[in-house]
């Protein structure tokens, strides 16, 4: 990315500039602060988009703020990406009326006039169907700019509370009981505060994809999902009265996996189970129990990829230890010329597949063939909260408030108002701690 373009976007964006997508009642809070949310899961490298909106919007140069064009409700405008450039025209029935100075720049804002949601689909990846055009909605204002290698990438500026409506239905959805969606609400907006700025190098705050939160826009949301927030706006987590970092993930395996570099002690191993029955809470998730095997040909190929555990000729595999709550700390490949390369138990998952070795929590067995057969507990990096055991527990027979489900995974932590905290300081921890559990939900 261009570094004077990103920081030229930092300071393109006055609060005025931006005012229409928040609530007129909105207060001087954190909630009230806008996102700027890279929208990479569908949009990043594309290099054709539609843009449009449901009331009058304008498209403007994002560096200088000069308007461009000014579109009622349903006109729709054409975002081309050039070599040198970005192209804008508007879309008409016989052929596309280019825009008077659209192709000036190498970035465009739209904003919707107050209450208006902005659509953009992009077209580069399929042509269109008749399913018509594949759009995508979202609040605040989009951001559309030029890449070092030509191609578009999409930011979402929109306030917080929002932006939650969108992140709820994406991570844990919304057909989940009322208090599960209501922990989400809370997790997902301490996590977005106490990261905002986690992205700063690209130019935004946080991405829609697992490396920050997923985020649906307006496309996800639901009466049930969106209540789930106003019931708790404002409401954040607190250790000692600062922002904690509220990673979290689909399932913990049965036991929660602790920070063991110490920078969070809220980060504990907590047994994810009923102290009543004993089962645990998330017995019943879909890969709450898996296993998967690897043949000596499929574990080498993999393993020979990476610069972290590639050995020449492989030899074996082997797991050296586990941390108090059963998950890989670290694992060592050696070669057949006697070359051992240690990697943690994270970054092993992330070699053999997300998908494959779905947590560390695991159990390493060599079958009789010699292929290697991991069985396994949990879907994740297993920190902070089990989504799934979020949803259970909010459920019959427990029926947890949603304080009761957060202060299980986040140990010694308290329920407050982001007004009644101090500014946290940008990714604290974020940057800091190890990239191992960068991901919340993975």
């Amino acid at each position: 990315m261009r570094v004077s373009l990103a920081l030229t976007l930092l300071l393109a964006f006055p609060m005025s500039a931006i005012s229409f997508a928040l609530p007129a009642s909105a207060d001087i809070s954190a909630a009230s602060v806008p996102l700027r949310i890279g929208l990479d899961h569908t949009f990043r490298h594309s290099t054709l988009l539609l843009i449009s909106c449901d009331k009058p919007f304008v498209l403007r140069d994002a560096l200088t703020t000069r308007p461009l064009a000014r579109g009622t409700g349903g006109v729709i405008y054409k975002i081309s990406a050039t070599p040198t450039e970005v192209s804008l025209a508007r879309v008409n029935a016989l052929q596309d009326t280019p825009v008077m100075g659209g192709g000036d720049t190498s970035a465009l804002s739209a904003l919707p006039s107050q209450g208006g949601c902005l659509k953009i689909a992009r077209l580069d990846r399929r042509p269109l169907s008749a399913k018509g055009i594949p759009w995508h909605t979202y609040r605040g204002l989009l951001t559309v700019r030029q890449e070092d290698d030509s191609t578009l990438r999409v930011i979402n500026t929109v306030g917080l509370e929002p932006y939650l409506y969108g992140v709820i239905p994406a991570e844990i959805g919304s057909n989940v009981p009322q208090e599960a969606m209501k922990a989400q609400a809370i997790a997902a907006r301490t996590y977005a505060l106490k990261n905002r700025g986690k992205c700063a190098a690209e130019g935004f705050d946080l991405d829609d994809t697992t490396h920050c939160e997923g985020y649906f826009g307006v496309d996800g949301e639901t009466a049930q999902s969106n209540a789930a927030v106003d019931a708790t706006r404002s409401e954040v987590l607190t250790y000692k009265g600062q922002l904690i970092d509220a990673i979290f993930s689909t399932d913990s395996g049965g036991v929660t996996a602790c920070d063991l570099s110490g920078d969070c002690p809220y980060l504990q191993a907590v047994k994810d189970a009923d102290s009543g029955d004993g089962l645990d809470y998330a017995a019943s998730g879909r890969y709450h129990i898996w296993s998967y095997t690897f043949t000596p040909a499929q574990i080498a190929a993999l393993l020979a990829k990476d610069t972290r555990t590639h050995v020449g000729r492989f030899l074996s595999l082997t797991i050296d230890g586990l941390d108090p709550s059963g998950r890989i700390t670290t694992a060592t490949v050696a070669g057949a010329d006697g070359t051992l390369k240690t990697v943690t138990g994270p970054q092993l998952r992330q070699i053999l597949g997300y998908d494959t070795l779905r947590s560390t929590r695991v159990v390493l067995t060599r079958t009789p063939g010699g292929s290697y057969k991991f069985d396994g507990k949990g879907w994740g990096h297993g920190m902070g909260m089990s989504q799934d055991g979020a949803v259970a527990m909010a459920g019959p027979p427990y029926r947890k408030t949603c304080s009761q489900i957060l202060t299980h995974y986040y140990v010694g932590t308290k329920v407050t108002s982001d007004k009644a905290i101090p500014a946290a300081a940008p990714l604290e921890t974020a940057a800091t701690r190890s990239s191992a559990y960068s991901r919340p939900g993975f």
